[in-house]
Protein backbone atom coordinates (compact mmCIF):
# COMPACT_ATOMS: atom_id res chain seq x y z
CA UNK A 1 0.00 0.00 0.00
CA UNK A 2 1.09 3.56 -0.86
CA UNK A 3 2.61 5.66 2.16
CA UNK A 4 0.05 8.32 1.18
CA UNK A 5 -3.75 7.37 2.23
CA UNK A 6 -3.90 6.93 6.16
CA UNK A 7 -0.75 9.09 7.97
CA UNK A 8 -2.34 12.38 7.20
CA UNK A 9 1.14 13.67 6.52
CA UNK A 10 2.34 11.92 3.86
CA UNK A 11 4.20 14.24 1.58
CA UNK A 12 8.48 13.67 1.58
CA UNK A 13 10.77 15.93 2.77
CA UNK A 14 12.03 18.67 -0.07
CA UNK A 15 15.47 19.23 1.54
CA UNK A 16 17.43 17.49 -1.45
CA UNK A 17 15.19 19.84 -3.54
CA UNK A 18 15.37 23.11 -2.30
CA UNK A 19 19.29 22.63 -1.70
CA UNK A 20 19.95 22.39 -4.97
CA UNK A 21 18.05 25.12 -6.05
CA UNK A 22 19.68 27.31 -2.70
CA UNK A 23 22.87 26.21 -4.34
CA UNK A 24 22.04 27.47 -7.49
CA UNK A 25 21.05 30.22 -6.36
CA UNK A 26 24.15 30.98 -4.72
CA UNK A 27 26.19 30.42 -7.75
CA UNK A 28 24.19 33.40 -9.91
CA UNK A 29 24.14 35.51 -7.15
CA UNK A 30 28.37 35.01 -6.90
CA UNK A 31 28.70 35.38 -10.04
CA UNK A 32 26.29 38.67 -10.41
CA UNK A 33 28.43 40.00 -7.31
CA UNK A 34 31.65 39.28 -8.97
CA UNK A 35 30.62 41.19 -12.00
CA UNK A 36 28.64 43.86 -9.87
CA UNK A 37 31.91 44.50 -8.07
CA UNK A 38 34.07 44.83 -11.72
CA UNK A 39 31.73 47.07 -13.34
CA UNK A 40 32.13 49.29 -10.15
CA UNK A 41 35.62 49.62 -10.14
CA UNK A 42 35.94 49.79 -14.25
CA UNK A 43 32.88 53.03 -14.12
CA UNK A 44 34.91 54.24 -10.62
CA UNK A 45 38.35 54.46 -12.76
CA UNK A 46 37.03 55.54 -16.13
CA UNK A 47 34.55 57.82 -14.65
CA UNK A 48 34.72 61.49 -15.67
CA UNK A 49 36.50 63.81 -13.16
CA UNK A 50 34.27 66.63 -13.74
CA UNK A 51 31.28 64.85 -13.68
CA UNK A 52 32.08 62.29 -11.37
CA UNK A 53 29.78 59.08 -10.37
CA UNK A 54 27.57 59.03 -8.01
CA UNK A 55 28.91 55.99 -5.53
CA UNK A 56 25.83 56.37 -3.12
CA UNK A 57 23.73 53.97 -5.47
CA UNK A 58 26.66 51.60 -5.79
CA UNK A 59 27.20 51.40 -2.07
CA UNK A 60 23.40 50.96 -1.60
CA UNK A 61 23.25 47.54 -4.56
CA UNK A 62 26.50 46.29 -2.64
CA UNK A 63 24.92 46.35 0.80
CA UNK A 64 21.69 44.47 -0.38
CA UNK A 65 23.47 41.75 -2.66
CA UNK A 66 25.79 41.04 0.84
CA UNK A 67 22.60 40.56 2.93
CA UNK A 68 21.09 38.42 0.15
CA UNK A 69 24.26 36.47 -0.01
CA UNK A 70 24.52 36.13 3.84
CA UNK A 71 21.12 35.19 4.17
CA UNK A 72 21.14 32.52 2.07
CA UNK A 73 24.76 31.04 3.77
CA UNK A 74 22.33 31.15 6.27
CA UNK A 75 19.86 28.95 4.64
CA UNK A 76 22.22 26.44 4.02
CA UNK A 77 23.23 25.91 7.57
CA UNK A 78 20.15 25.73 8.78
CA UNK A 79 19.65 22.74 6.23
CA UNK A 80 22.58 21.15 6.77
CA UNK A 81 21.05 20.95 10.62
CA UNK A 82 18.01 19.82 9.80
CA UNK A 83 20.04 16.81 7.67
CA UNK A 84 22.14 16.32 10.73
CA UNK A 85 18.66 15.93 12.97
CA UNK A 86 17.29 13.58 9.65
CA UNK A 87 20.36 11.61 9.99
CA UNK A 88 19.20 10.30 13.36
CA UNK A 89 15.91 9.26 12.58
CA UNK A 90 16.55 6.24 11.38
CA UNK A 91 18.15 4.95 14.93
CA UNK A 92 14.70 6.43 16.28
CA UNK A 93 12.64 4.58 13.93
CA UNK A 94 14.80 1.07 14.69
CA UNK A 95 14.01 1.43 17.92
CA UNK A 96 10.54 1.31 17.65
CA UNK A 97 10.38 -2.15 16.12
CA UNK A 98 8.11 -4.96 18.18
CA UNK A 99 6.87 -2.27 20.81
CA UNK A 100 3.04 -1.18 20.85
CA UNK A 101 2.02 2.09 19.65
CA UNK A 102 -1.16 4.44 20.60
CA UNK A 103 -1.03 6.71 17.42
CA UNK A 104 -3.98 9.24 16.52
CA UNK A 105 -5.31 8.21 13.12
CA UNK A 106 -8.19 6.94 10.63
CA UNK A 107 -5.75 3.98 10.39
CA UNK A 108 -6.62 0.50 11.88
CA UNK A 109 -4.16 -1.96 11.63
CA UNK A 110 -5.65 -5.61 11.95
CA UNK A 111 -3.20 -7.37 13.91
CA UNK A 112 -3.02 -11.39 14.43
CA UNK A 113 -7.07 -10.66 14.03
CA UNK A 114 -7.73 -8.24 15.95
CA UNK A 115 -7.67 -4.42 17.21
CA UNK A 116 -7.40 -1.84 20.09
CA UNK A 117 -9.20 1.49 19.86
CA UNK A 118 -10.67 4.44 21.87
CA UNK A 119 -12.84 6.77 21.18
CA UNK A 120 -14.06 9.97 23.50
CA UNK A 121 -16.31 12.48 23.00
CA UNK A 122 -17.19 15.13 25.31
CA UNK A 123 -21.19 15.36 24.86
CA UNK A 124 -23.36 12.59 25.44
CA UNK A 125 -25.21 11.21 21.97
CA UNK A 126 -28.51 9.85 20.89
CA UNK A 127 -26.62 7.40 18.20
CA UNK A 128 -23.42 6.24 18.53
CA UNK A 129 -21.65 3.40 16.38
CA UNK A 130 -17.83 2.63 14.99
CA UNK A 131 -17.58 2.02 11.19
CA UNK A 132 -15.01 -0.07 10.15
CA UNK A 133 -14.10 0.14 6.20
CA UNK A 134 -11.65 -1.81 3.96
CA UNK A 135 -8.81 0.67 3.17
CA UNK A 136 -8.50 -0.77 0.04
CA UNK A 137 -11.81 -0.56 -1.48
CA UNK A 138 -13.77 1.61 1.02
CA UNK A 139 -16.07 -1.12 1.83
CA UNK A 140 -17.94 -1.34 5.32
CA UNK A 141 -17.03 -4.41 6.56
CA UNK A 142 -18.11 -4.04 10.43
CA UNK A 143 -20.63 -1.61 12.38
CA UNK A 144 -20.15 -1.61 15.88
CA UNK A 145 -22.40 0.10 19.04
CA UNK A 146 -20.74 2.53 20.89
CA UNK A 147 -21.97 3.92 24.26
CA UNK A 148 -23.76 6.73 24.27
CA UNK A 149 -22.09 8.44 27.47
CA UNK A 150 -19.70 11.26 27.28
CA UNK A 151 -15.96 10.47 27.90
CA UNK A 152 -13.40 7.70 26.47
CA UNK A 153 -14.39 4.32 25.65
CA UNK A 154 -12.36 1.52 24.60
CA UNK A 155 -13.34 -0.63 21.08
CA UNK A 156 -11.76 -3.92 20.97
CA UNK A 157 -12.30 -5.06 17.65
CA UNK A 158 -12.19 -9.02 16.88
CA UNK A 159 -11.49 -9.14 13.40
CA UNK A 160 -15.21 -10.13 12.29
CA UNK A 161 -16.98 -8.57 9.56
CA UNK A 162 -20.85 -7.76 9.67
CA UNK A 163 -21.46 -11.48 9.00
CA UNK A 164 -19.36 -13.04 11.14
CA UNK A 165 -16.47 -14.07 8.96
CA UNK A 166 -12.93 -13.48 9.74
CA UNK A 167 -11.26 -11.15 7.98
CA UNK A 168 -7.68 -11.28 6.77
CA UNK A 169 -4.96 -8.87 8.67
CA UNK A 170 -4.33 -5.54 6.95
CA UNK A 171 -5.34 -1.92 7.33
CA UNK A 172 -8.22 -0.72 7.62
CA UNK A 173 -10.16 2.62 8.72
CA UNK A 174 -12.35 3.89 11.07
CA UNK A 175 -14.74 6.66 11.60
CA UNK A 176 -16.82 7.57 14.94
CA UNK A 177 -20.77 8.53 13.86
CA UNK A 178 -22.22 10.35 16.96
CA UNK A 179 -25.16 12.32 16.88
CA UNK A 180 -25.57 14.43 19.91
CA UNK A 181 -29.05 14.98 21.34
CA UNK A 182 -29.67 18.02 19.56
CA UNK A 183 -29.38 15.84 16.45
CA UNK A 184 -26.38 17.81 15.26
CA UNK A 185 -23.09 15.21 15.12
CA UNK A 186 -20.61 15.36 17.55
CA UNK A 187 -17.06 15.45 16.77
CA UNK A 188 -14.81 12.33 18.52
CA UNK A 189 -11.64 11.56 19.01
CA UNK A 190 -10.43 8.31 17.52
CA UNK A 191 -7.03 6.38 19.22
CA UNK A 192 -5.82 2.99 17.26
CA UNK A 193 -3.32 0.99 18.73
CA UNK A 194 -1.06 -1.48 16.90
CA UNK A 195 2.51 -3.68 16.99
CA UNK A 196 5.46 -1.86 15.25
CA UNK A 197 6.53 -4.53 12.89
CA UNK A 198 8.70 -2.78 10.36
CA UNK A 199 10.50 0.20 9.54
CA UNK A 200 10.18 2.17 5.99
CA UNK A 201 13.10 4.24 5.23
CA UNK A 202 12.32 4.50 1.31
CA UNK A 203 10.58 8.13 1.85
CA UNK A 204 11.87 11.50 3.09
CA UNK A 205 11.80 10.11 6.52
CA UNK A 206 11.32 7.30 8.42
CA UNK A 207 7.78 5.21 8.13
CA UNK A 208 6.77 3.28 11.42
CA UNK A 209 4.80 -0.01 9.68
CA UNK A 210 1.95 -1.84 11.87
CA UNK A 211 1.75 -4.52 9.59
CA UNK A 212 0.49 -2.50 6.28
CA UNK A 213 -0.30 0.52 7.58
CA UNK A 214 2.81 3.14 7.65
CA UNK A 215 2.42 6.30 10.35
CA UNK A 216 5.25 8.89 11.18
CA UNK A 217 6.77 9.02 14.29
CA UNK A 218 5.40 12.47 15.29
CA UNK A 219 1.52 10.43 14.96
CA UNK A 220 3.11 8.25 17.84
CA UNK A 221 1.25 9.63 21.22
CA UNK A 222 2.33 6.64 23.59
CA UNK A 223 4.75 3.62 23.66
CA UNK A 224 4.83 0.30 25.38
CA UNK A 225 6.42 -3.04 25.38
Amino acid sequence: MSISGLTGSTGTSGTSGSSGSQKSALGDLSDNYETFLTLLTSQLQNQDPLQPTDTAEFTKQLVQYSQVEQSIKTNQKLDDVVSAINKGQPNQALSYLSKTVEIQSNGIALQDGKAHLTVSTDKPAAEASFEITDAKTGKVVRTMALSKFAGTQDVNWDGLDNSGNQLADGTYKGVAKITGTDGKEVSAQVMSFGRVTGVDLTAGEPYLMLGSLPITMTNVLSIKD
